[in-house]
């Protein structure tokens, strides 16, 4: 159980996982995505540090459950953060410490804004380890973010692209951490509520030259137009589309029953 795998499966945990209590010492792991790419790939991960891959479910919705119990691996884990919930603790299911219950998180709550949330952190190895910080990152982005690109339109009618890779982030601590592991790594990250976001033409060119997303992740439903598409090969196609605008917003054009105007 390395340190280096630890901290690549708590990039999942962060993202679209968490930990839970299992009774009076032992912890459940579980993990929760609808790309079966993006799930073996946790699997994956899972096995290096366990010989385990997790017991499997699919759900109502469509995403796949994989979770496993350990007192060792949650034990781990909980060294590289405090927590692995990132929604407020009194948000549903609230914190179970909240009900006087064993927690997912020993640590006090984090006051932001009047809001309480668990004590979530990046590993703190992730700070001083270029190669890992891009691993981490590659997988954190490909869980709770993506690549987007809309066609729009200026003030005299002339088309453009808006450009941005993106990851999803409301927790304060975290997003604080992620902008900072960016920065560290020579991006200009731009914060918006819930988001981070790379929108400069040397910051997603560097992005997919340097992190990129998982192999064969796709967008999801969430995307309108785009779902179904990798990540990659939209984000290929935005790096192309600097030389070659007209191939890329062709492309969007097809994807879309009208022409819209970006919302930004």
């Amino acid at each position: 159980m390395g340190i280096r795998s630890l901290i690549l499966l708590s990039s999942y945990l962060l993202s679209d996982g968490g930990i839970s209590a299992k009774g009076k010492e032992s912890w459940t792991i579980y993990f929760r995505n609808k790309d079966k790419t993006v799930i073996q790939e946790f699997q994956k991960q899972l096995r290096e540090c366990t010989g385990r891959e997790g017991y499997t479910t699919k759900r109502k919705d469509g995403s796949i459950f994989v979770k496993i119990h350990s007192k060792k691996l949650g034990t781990k884990l909980f060294q590289l953060s405090g927590s692995y919930r990132t929604k407020p603790c009194t948000r549903h299911p609230i914190c179970q410490h909240l009900k006087g219950k064993r927690s997912s998180h020993r640590e006090p709550t984090i006051n932001f804004d009047g809001v309480g949330y668990p004590p979530a952190n990046l590993p703190k190895e992730i700070f001083k380890d270029t190669k890992l910080a891009r691993n981490f990152l590659r997988i954190y982005a490909t869980c709770d973010g993506g690549v987007s690109v809309v066609p729009a339109k200026n003030s005299k009618g002339s088309q453009f692209l808006v450009r941005r890779v993106f990851i999803a982030v409301e927790h304060p601590i975290l997003k604080k951490e992620l902008v900072e592991v960016l920065k560290i790594l020579r991006y200009s990250p731009l914060e918006y509520k819930g988001q981070i976001r790379l929108t400069k033409k040397e910051d997603i060119l560097k992005f997919s030259k340097e992190i990129a997303f998982i192999k064969n992740a796709r967008i999801s439903k969430d995307s309108k137009y785009l779902n179904g598409h990798t990540k990659n090969k939209i984000l290929n196609m935005i790096v192309n589309s600097y030389d070659h605008p007209h191939i890329l917003l062709g492309f969007l054009l097809k994807t879309r029953p009208f022409f819209r105007l970006s919302q930004d």
